[in-house]
């Protein structure tokens, strides 16, 4: 019992103290500001490049919906295979 309690207030108290400084990161590129990761700039316009993205314009409500989509199924498609083959995959016991 005493050994569970530890181990949530561990879990509550790290997630605390990685707040802070999480919080100010994510404030600090909402912001523009320079960040601890604008070392990947380069890689992140290739990424856009090859993608065809614009980072500067806004996804309109059908965009982000056929994009929601199909994530989501791909995934399920992913989930649905993995179920499927289940029975002859490596390691299953």
């Amino acid at each position: 019992m005493n050994t569970e309690l530890l181990g949530v207030v561990v879990m509550y108290a790290i997630t605390v103290l990685l707040a802070i400084p999480f919080g100010k990161y994510i404030a600090n590129v909402f912001r523009g500001d320079k960040n601890v990761l604008d070392f990947m700039a380069p890689l992140e316009r290739l990424i856009y490049r090859v993608g065809g993205v614009d980072p500067a314009r806004e996804m309109t409500w059908k965009q982000n919906l056929v994009a929601l989509l199909t994530i989501n199924l791909v995934w399920f498609v992913i989930g649905f295979v993995l179920l499927l083959t289940q029975g002859s995959l490596p390691l299953n016991p």
